[in-house]
């Protein structure tokens, strides 16, 4: 091979690499693992009843009182928080193409199903009515398309796809019912997979342990800052480096202040509790 053809060959794998490069990067996945729990540090406030009325279905739907999900302290199980959205603020490189099943949003007994939950950037998102009753969904989104419109009868699907999804990172995107004021569910929307809501007596798979916790898995090793978010005590963050094959164990704390790191005191646990649906 001629010294001209060696340079045009080392030239071409050069191009090949700088565009193989990036691609590398994308939808990244590693073996590390973070984890833990979102607890209220201090006397936990007591859940706020939902102010359910009016229609007939969603009444004979909660003969009990049914707690605000924004105002749940499970205070018998060490004051963990449920409905808590944690997820990689900073840290993630490299591109994730969203997954191709839609995120379904569920409206069953007048609320919302989940009331907390998150996606990738581009992600359809599949909204479903399964009461017998009047419902409409309207987006409070800033940087995404805000919608409206309504779903009259069970049964009913309306599904959101390219330019109607949610498309830019976001973090959190409100989604409430003109028709019933207490019905709403949160949404964050990021360009990575790296999030996880931490469980409510709705899926803790009758594990009361369970509550509370959350799960960020098949991280690649690298520095990260990692975000609690919460609609009613604000947002915590805490900064983690987690190598290969490691799993690295978090407790993030609210206090009373909003956002705010609360100083180590006590822990109280009360005598009250949330009642579980499966104890009605």
């Amino acid at each position: 091979m001629t010294k001209k053809c060696v340079l045009v060959a080392l030239a071409a794998a050069f191009v090949c690499a700088l565009a193989s490069g990036p691609a590398l990067a994308d939808n990244e996945k590693g073996s590390a693992v973070i984890k833990g729990k979102v607890v209220f540090d201090g006397e936990a406030p007591k859940p706020k009843p939902l102010a359910i009325g009016g229609d007939q279905h969603c009444v004979k739907a909660h003969p009990k009182p049914q707690p605000d999900q924004g105002t749940i302290v499970y205070a018998k199980d060490g004051n963990t928080i449920p409905y808590v959205f944690v997820y990689v603020k900073k840290g993630v490189k490299g591109k994730y193409d969203p997954p191709a099943d839609a995120i379904v949003l569920d409206q069953k007994d007048c609320m919302y199903h989940p009331h907390v939950f998150g996606m990738v950037a581009g992600q359809k998102i599949q909204i479903t009515n399964s009461d017998p009753t009047n419902h409409n969904v309207h987006s409070l989104a800033k940087k995404n398309p805000t919608f409206n419109f309504a779903q009259a009868q069970a049964g009913m699907v309306k599904e959101l796809a390219g330019k109607d999804t949610f498309n830019k990172e976001e973090v959190m995107v409100k989604i409430k019912c003109d028709v019933h004021a207490w019905m709403s569910t949160y949404c964050g929307v990021l360009t990575h997979p790296f999030f996880d809501v931490t469980k409510s007596h709705e899926n803790d798979d009758g594990d009361k342990s369970k509550r509370g916790t959350f799960t960020l898995s098949g991280l690649p090793s690298g520095e990260y800052e990692v975000a609690a978010w919460h609609e009613t005590f604000g947002e915590l963050t805490e900064k983690v480096t987690v190598g290969d094959g490691e799993t690295k164990e978090i407790e993030f704390k609210f206090g009373a202040k909003k956002a705010e790191a609360p100083t180590p005191t006590r822990e109280v646990i009360l005598s009250t509790e949330v009642e579980s649906p499966e104890k009605k």
